[in-house]
Formats: structure tokens, sequence, C-alpha cells
């Protein structure tokens, strides 16, 4: 059964999903994958931040990148590990290395069979379907050859950092686009994140 915690910020909210965890935090091996933060320039320090409270709870993160990676490669990687937790950055690029090196699809297998699965802003969002509808947000031309709009695990479209001012003028921009998309549409704030339970999920909130 499928375990989902999809976020706009990680950190922010991962106190409050230890707790809905089946194991403590320190009895989990996190696939920490910080491939979407790779095109971005500058200090990625919401990266940095995701990681750093994900070890302050007690988990166990082996932190890493699927590009140029075999399948057997990744498969090695993912042998000792019951959680993966993808980084924000690029949805588009995160997007296109996880077809290019075969890890959507074991990815989704290893969901399928339990393996607690954390996404933070377009660790979130790839999994769902529509990733274009504020598309400014991230450059598309860094996977100019991809042909995908996301894996269609779930069936939500998921817009994070609802409510961040820095973001505010390019959501009101496209807002037409969002207003009349025939989808799940998820608005979802830093303070917020989504819970799949198998096929039933909530939204919660950090206070």
């Amino acid at each position: 059964m499928k375990q989902l915690f999809l976020t706009s910020s990680a950190n922010v909210v991962l106190a409050d999903i230890a707790k809905y965890l089946p194991l403590k935090p320190n009895e989990y091996n996190f696939a920490f994958i910080n491939t979407a933060a790779e095109p971005e320039e500058g200090e990625h320090t919401w990266v940095t931040d995701d990681k750093n409270e994900l070890i302050k709870l007690g988990f166990n993160v082996d932190e890493f990148s699927i590009t140029n990676k075999t399948i057997s490669e990744l498969k090695q990687k993912l042998q000792d590990k019951n959680g993966i937790f993808m980084c924000g950055g690029n949805r588009f690029y995160l997007l296109n290395q996880m077809i290019k090196t075969g890890f959507d699809k074991i990815l989704l297998d290893k969901i399928e069979k339990g393996l607690i699965y954390i996404g933070s802003s377009a660790g979130s969002m790839i999994l769902g379907d529509n990733l274009n509808l504020v598309a400014t947000t991230d450059d598309k031309m860094k996977a100019s050859d991809l042909n995908s709009n996301g894996l269609k695990y779930i069936d939500l479209v998921i817009q994070p950092h609802w409510g961040d001012e820095s973001l505010k003028d390019e959501y009101f921009k496209f807002f037409n686009n969002m207003y009349n998309v025939n989808a799940k549409l998820i608005l979802l704030r830093n303070n917020q994140y989504i819970y799949f339970n198998g096929d039933n999920y909530i939204i919660n909130q950090v206070n």
C-alpha cells in the first residue's frame, strides 16, 4: 500500500509527517535525491534545510543524484532503503532525468511495495500530471527534450508554495491556466502537505 507525503517545503512539515510513519525515524534509511537542484544556480539552501531537518529528527540519510546512473546502480543504491526523499528544484529537469535513467519505473515499483516517499516541491509535482500551469517558475529549457508532463501516478495537479510572496506575480500571471484547468488542482502552502495512505489522502496543515 502506497504511503506518500507530498510537501511544498518539506523542512517546515517533516516533524508532523514523522507522527504518521509506522516506524521511528532512526529505523528509516532514506535515499535523499538532490537531482532537481542540479540546474539551479546559487546555493541550494532548500536542499540543505530539508536534509538537516531529516537528520535532526533522527532519520538516516544517503544523499545522491540519479543523473547518469544505470538501472543497476540505482537498484543497488536503493537496496537497503525503506524511504525516498525527492528534493525540490527544476521539475522538468527532474522528470527528464527520471525517465532517461529508468528511475521512474523503479520508483513506482518501490512505492507500490510499501517504500515511504516524501516529495518536496518539484519532488511532489512530478508524481501527478500537468507541470505547465505556471511553467515559468522553472526553466523548461533545462529539459528541452522532455516529452512527458508528469508520471500520472496520482490524479492530482500540485502547485507548491501557494501564498509565497516571491511567487505571487508568477502565479497571478498564469491564473487563467489554473482557473480553467479540468483537473484536481491542489494549491499547496509551505506549511501544508498531502498524505496518501493507499488511495485515500488528506491535506494536513502545520500551524
